[in-house]
């Protein structure tokens, strides 16, 4: 059993998130086909301003309810600072209307960082290697300890309440609804 198996277990918003949103997730990451577009320089840029579009507003749209929360560092996930530079116009990223929502919709975006790094060694194994890709992987070697601290905020904000768990997993579903939308386009 790995560790993300493991806090799953852990955290009941983990749970319910992954079951919640399995098949958006599974669509998505069909329809994006993320390897082979980055892999290609003429469909490059192009997704990677889809990703600017995601995450960039993402960032204005939950600052608010989770600049504040103890031990999740905001600030520190941002990708904006390596995105802002491909922004053109961008659907706004959706309001949360509780902590718990905000957590949820947060966990699309820390998700991809985990399946970001399987992206940059599948390019890897291609020989491609852009600079421009770095939002992919924007912790690096501390990325498996960012998710794990990110699930420690998650239980602590959530603490097995069923509202508040219920408000998590309803962002995670609007999250990826979202992230779908803005990365392919409309649903298939």
């Amino acid at each position: 059993m790995n560790r993300d198996d493991e806090a799953a277990r852990r955290v009941p918003a983990l749970e319910g998130m992954r079951n919640a949103t399995r098949e958006t997730h599974r669509r998505l990451e069909e329809r994006l086909d993320a390897v082979r577009r980055f892999a290609e320089c003429a469909s490059r840029e192009a997704l990677i301003r889809r990703y600017a579009a995601l995450h960039v507003p993402a960032d204005a749209a939950l600052a608010e309810a989770l600049e504040p929360v103890a031990g999740l560092e905001f600030g520190a996930r941002s990708r904006a600072h390596l995105l802002s530079r491909f922004v053109g116009e961008a659907p706004a990223f959706p309001r949360p209307r509780s902590r718990a929502e905000a957590l949820g919709l947060l966990y699309v975006l820390e998700g991809s960082t985990l399946g970001g790094r399987a992206i940059l060694h599948a390019l890897a194994r291609q020989g491609v290697a852009d600079p421009d890709l770095a939002f992919l992987d924007p912790y690096g070697a501390a990325t498996g300890a960012r998710w794990r601290s990110f699930l420690s905020v998650l239980e602590r904000e959530t603490e097995g309440d069923a509202e508040r768990v219920g408000e998590a997993v309803f962002g995670a579903v609007r999250g990826f609804d979202h992230a779908e939308r803005v990365l392919c386009g409309s649903p298939a």
